[in-house]
């Protein structure tokens, strides 16, 4: 949900059911505005069809609003990318690899996070950007109109659907893997070659197709090292990761399982400040709103999801 004069809300669910309600809306009926259902699509054959001649249904993971409002996108276990135009509450475009060997410009295993670029919000070259994880272990790059990704970064085995972040003062991407690694957290540059590839392609229909592919270029970018990590063994148990967010200007965090904490660190050379330990279950997802007071204008709210249950707390 983004906040706007249209008051709507998104759901996603694992039987591949898309909603998008209206949250003022005066009675239970007026509240519900569309429903979708996404079949799986298989990379030849279109919707998946079972042994027993039933449609199967993609298992939605992930789902992000673009910050004008106009759009949103969900992604799940098919791999693909499916984009909503709001206006028309209808799914429009479809986004996907084109699972050749030549090329990396999709993912190819489930996808479970998806995030629109916050400098959208003000800058028009990047109001149709998002960049999504997948268990296929690459961070994508996405124009919500071209039909496959702008680019890539290799490494990061995305798990949880807040388990990447951009921060959009600084430009940079933050992640975290489901995985034994030696480190928590990455920071990756987002490219300065990827607004211009946009500016070269073609348009079928109402999908666009990049014209400059360098398959030497997406493998240096494949290959491609963080500018900045935090190490695991600052910690006393290993974590796998499900959570890594950017909080405001002075923190990031992080929350996994295994090790079943949250930890929250200063965003200039990580240190930490606060944790949530010994919790019962992983930590899989986190919200945050930040609550500047005459006390403490750097205060925090935070509520995390753990097991079945949602914790709340204050920095």
């Amino acid at each position: 949900m983004r906040p706007s004069s249209r008051r709507q809300a998104k759901d996603i669910d694992a039987s591949g059911t898309v909603r998008i309600w209206y949250y003022q809306g005066a009675t239970a009926d007026s509240r519900l505005l569309a429903t979708h259902q996404e079949e799986k699509i298989t990379r030849t054959e279109g919707s998946e069809v079972g042994s027993k001649g039933k449609r199967r249904y993609n298992q939605l993971l992930a789902c992000s609003c673009s910050f004008d409002s106009e759009r949103f996108v969900t992604a799940g276990d098919d791999y693909h990318i499916r984009v909503y135009d709001l206006n028309e509450n209808a799914c429009v475009r479809v986004l996907s690899s084109s699972f050749t060997s030549e090329r990396m410009d999709g993912h190819v295993m489930r996808i479970c996070a998806v995030k629109y670029h916050p400098r959208g919000a003000y800058q028009e070259d990047y109001s149709h950007i998002f960049i999504s994880g997948s268990w296929d272990d690459t961070v994508q790059v996405w124009d919500d109109r071209f039909v496959h990704s702008l680019w890539v970064y290799g490494g990061p085995h995305i798990s949880g659907s807040d388990a990447l972040d951009i921060e959009p003062t600084s430009n940079t991407i933050l992640t975290s893997s489901w995985r034994h690694d030696t480190t928590i957290l990455q920071i990756w540059k987002f490219s300065d070659k990827i607004i211009p590839r946009m500016r070269y392609s073609v348009e079928v229909g109402n999908t666009r197709f990049t014209t400059e592919y360098d398959v030497n270029e997406m493998n240096e970018a494949m290959n491609e090292r963080p500018i900045e990590e935090v190490p695991q063994s600052s910690f006393e148990v290993r974590s796998k990761g499900y959570v890594a967010r950017w909080l405001g200007a002075q923190y990031i965090a992080f929350g996994g399982s295994e090790a079943n904490t949250l930890r929250i660190m200063t965003r200039n050379k990580p240190k930490p400040v606060a944790a949530i330990t010994e919790l019962p279950h992983g930590v899989f997802s986190l919200a945050y709103l930040p609550t500047p007071t005459e006390e403490s204008k750097n205060a925090i709210q935070i509520a995390i999801a753990s097991g079945s249950s949602v914790y709340y707390a204050r920095i």
